[in-house]
């Protein structure tokens, strides 16, 4: 026997690791100091008894009582009394009991246990579980850590750190939150798996308890696992209230499905199905949704997707497919709640396969494309049928530094157009060209010099007009450029200010080319990118004449620590030295002896102030062609205000041109409640285009979201829809997803507990 009566400050019990167990060549030693620092090999750490009173027999039981405390490396045991029992190497602890293992924290009047391990029960536990780390051999995927805590009438520790409760529930949310809980009769939480299941579940949200559920299994982080997801609740105008039950199907790590129900109340059951598939050379999806006997129409409707990507770097080849259709053009806008799918006007259908290899020192791409387009058409709007390109051959090679410095390459293009009604027939054209840079670390020179050649054979042409024209063209260039630097002082900081002046000469000698067809052919925008381009149209059924130089000058400030662009402007204009020639489908080409202004500035105008603005400015009156500004105040995460302003002349968008106003925001009312809202406004029109508004709470564990949203859609009828999510922290998400509505249409927008994305200092011309 231990002798009785030892006072707490000298009886401590070191017991070898790497259970309680008794060394019999030793015995039991008697500590007469607190442990030191571990040894470096975690087996050879002993397991060190605290208590004020010791008793016991050493081949037997050991008895700790008065405030007893029993720690390992990885965790300790408190109570009242512990009790030690060799033969089966268990503890039974009663009193005031406190178990911490690793991160994870119990409570309660009475646990028995094995050591080892640890496994063993605990009788009306209460428990704090810490978040997991990821279980996952994708170095490539992430999850959140969900922290746990709870209570049960009687709580399982099993092995590979598993929890079985009886009777008992859990919770993300902190002791001092009212939010949720899911309350069972039996909840296995399998840490090892990342799995959760229940029995005889309800869920308490706020007081009011859901009917039980006999069965349900659910992730403890964002690992994939085959299931049921939360149920989507929606209304929208053109459905009316709508409810979608998913089913997630994890096929494999490389394979997954979702199939799910959508019962719409005035359209009918529908049922969706989206695969993924991801392999070392490839990856894509494929969506396919049927509405059967839709009840409005008494029709079928369908609508199928499959998107594929395809890289193999080994071979040199890589390709895509696009492919979209539906079952007739007002699918989207009937059934479809979101923006980008209701105003679709062409469904792409298009496929392309890539080979890019080198050659005795120059690099080469082949590439051959099939691009056609399903178009959605309007009776009360018709919409123009785009050529078809089946196919589309492409070629380009480049040879550097050759031939005394100079670089060498060509692009040729071979296009068969197809349309049930215009001019059909093939181009092509090809363009070798020859350049010679002269570069230094601040300065550069590139004179280019080039030759065009395009051959068309025609069917279906107008009678008079030639079925095989071409056009010869050379092009010649001249690109040069310089980057200055000096430190300066900018709002009491230091900062690197750059002077980036450009000059661009261009010419083009004129070709009367108006018997040459318009395959694919438009004017381009009037853009940073286009001043510096050799062709004022996009595609080769025209090239503008040109004998012109650009000039343009760019200034950023520069943060030295950090890289950011505090601020950045920019202008830029063209001088014609003769009148361009060559129209385009009544398009009258530039006449003036020099373009318009281009002006752009942007960046941190004011602590959390962003501004940005890009216009298009006639060179003699100054007045705006075309203006693009916008301004964002973002003090916070959660905090954020924009106003925009949109413009553009009537003589470019006939017939009363663009004027729209834009007003988004995220701003907290009061306590958790958030208010986000947009509205698009047509001054012109003396309307809105665009409306959202909507309420978000944070409840720290749970969040609910309230959004209405209404646009039109490519018929010009409005489209209301309505979001409703609530949003379980940790758990699952409830209702119709709002998240990617308030991200496109609030600039800035975050969710709760999300850091912003980096705000971009870019304007959109340098896209």
């Amino acid at each position: 026997m231990l002798p009785h009566g030892i006072r707490r400050t000298a009886c401590a019990l070191a017991l070898a690791a790497p259970a309680l167990a008794f060394a019999q060549a030793q015995g039991l030693r008697l500590e007469r100091t607190l442990p030191g620092p571990p040894p470096a090999d975690p087996a050879e750490v002993p397991i060190h008894v605290i208590a004020d009173r010791m008793e016991g027999v050493a081949s037997d039981e050991l008895v700790a009582s008065g405030d007893a405390e029993l720690r390992k490396p990885t965790g300790w045991l408190k109570a009242d009394t512990i009790r030690y029992f060799r033969a089966t190497d268990e503890v039974e602890a009663t009193g005031n009991v406190r178990l911490r293992v690793g991160g994870d924290y119990v409570t309660g009047p009475r646990l028995r246990m094995r050591v080892a391990e640890p496994q063993g029960i605990f009788e009306q536990a209460s428990y704090e579980l810490a978040p997991r780390a990821r279980r996952s051999t994708d170095p490539r995927r992430s999850s959140q850590p969900v922290p746990i805590r709870g209570e049960a009438e009687a709580l399982r520790l099993g092995p590979e750190d598993r929890y079985r409760l009886t009777d008992g529930s859990f919770t993300t949310c902190k002791p001092t939150e009212t939010g949720w809980s899911i309350s069972a009769e039996e909840l296995d939480l399998d840490f090892g798996r990342s799995v959760g299941t229940a029995r005889n579940l309800r869920l308490d949200f706020l007081g009011v308890k859901t009917p039980p559920i006999p069965y349900a299994s659910f992730p403890l982080n964002d690992e994939r696992k085959s299931g049921f997801l939360p149920p989507i609740f929606g209304i929208q105008g053109r459905v009316g209230p709508e409810i979608l039950v998913p089913y997630y199907w994890n096929i494999a790590p490389n394979y997954d499905a979702t199939i799910t129900g959508r019962y719409m109340q005035k359209r009918g059951l529908q049922l969706i199905g989206e695969g993924r598939y991801l392999q070392p050379t490839f990856n894509g999806r494929v969506n396919l949704q049927y509405l059967p006997n839709d009840l409005e129409l008494d029709t079928d409707r369908w609508y199928m997707s499959w998107q594929h990507t395809y890289i193999n770097r080994t071979l040199g080849l890589s390709g895509a497919v696009n492919y979209n259709r539906v079952s007739d053009d007002n699918y989207f806008r009937d059934l479809s709640g979101r923006l980008a799918l209701a105003t679709q006007i062409y469904l792409p259908q298009d496929a392309f396969l890539t080979y890019g290899s080198s050659l005795a020192g120059a690099s080469y791409s082949v590439t051959g494309r099939v691009s056609k387009f399903q178009t959605l058409q309007d009776p009360k709007n018709p919409i123009p049928i785009p050529y078809n390109r089946v196919p589309q051959i492409l070629f380009s090679a480049l040879k550097q530094n050759t031939l005394g410095g100079f670089d060498a390459g060509a692009t040729a293009q071979f296009d068969q157009f197809e349309h049930p009604t215009l001019v059909t027939g093939s181009r092509t054209y090809v363009y070798p060209y020859l350049s010679y840079p002269l570069l230094t670390a601040g300065t550069f020179i590139v004179p280019k010099v080039g030759v065009n050649a395009t051959y068309y054979s025609l069917d279906r042409v107008t009678p008079g007009l030639p079925t095989s024209p071409t056009r010869v063209l050379p092009i010649a260039s001249v690109d040069a450029g310089a980057v200055f630097e000096r430190e300066m002082q900018f709002g009491g900081r230091e900062v690197i200010q750059t002077l980036e002046p450009r000059a661009y000469y261009l010419y083009v000698p004129y070709k009367d080319q108006r018997q040459l067809p318009v395959f694919d052919t438009s004017r381009a925008d009037f853009n940073y990118a286009q001043i510096f381009s050799e062709n004022a149209y996009l595609g080769w059924d025209r090239i503008m004449n040109a004998n012109q130089v650009t000039l343009a000058l760019t200034s950023r400030l520069i943060v030295p620590e950090t890289g950011q662009e505090a601020l950045r402007g920019v202008v830029g204009q063209i001088f014609y030295f003769q009148d361009q020639a060559v129209p385009l489908l009544g398009v009258a080409p530039q006449a003036a002896s020099r373009s318009p202004y281009l002006l752009g500035l942007g960046g941190i105008v004011w602590p959390n102030v962003f501004a940005e603005a890009i216009g298009v400015f006639d060179p003699d009156s100054l007045r705006a062609q075309r203006l693009n500004a916008g301004i964002r105040y973002q003090p916070a995460i959660n905090k954020v205000l924009n106003l925009g302003y949109r413009f553009t002349d009537a003589a470019i968008t006939p017939p009363t041109g663009i004027r729209q106003v834009d007003v988004s925001g995220q701003w907290p009312i009061y306590g958790g409640v958030y208010a986000v809202a947009r509205l698009n406004w047509d001054l012109n029109a003396d309307k809105p285009v665009e409306r959202l508004l909507g309420m978000e709470y944070n409840a720290g564990c749970w969040a609910l979201r309230a959004v209405w949203q209404a646009f039109p859609n490519s018929a010009g009828q409005d489209t209301n829809v309505f979001f409703l999510q609530l949003e379980l922290g940790g758990l699952a998400s409830i209702g119709s997803n709002p998240f990617e509505i308030l991200r496109r249409n609030i600039p800035g927008y975050t969710r709760f507990n999300q850091a912003p994305d980096p705000l971009r200092q870019q304007f959109d011309y340098f896209d």
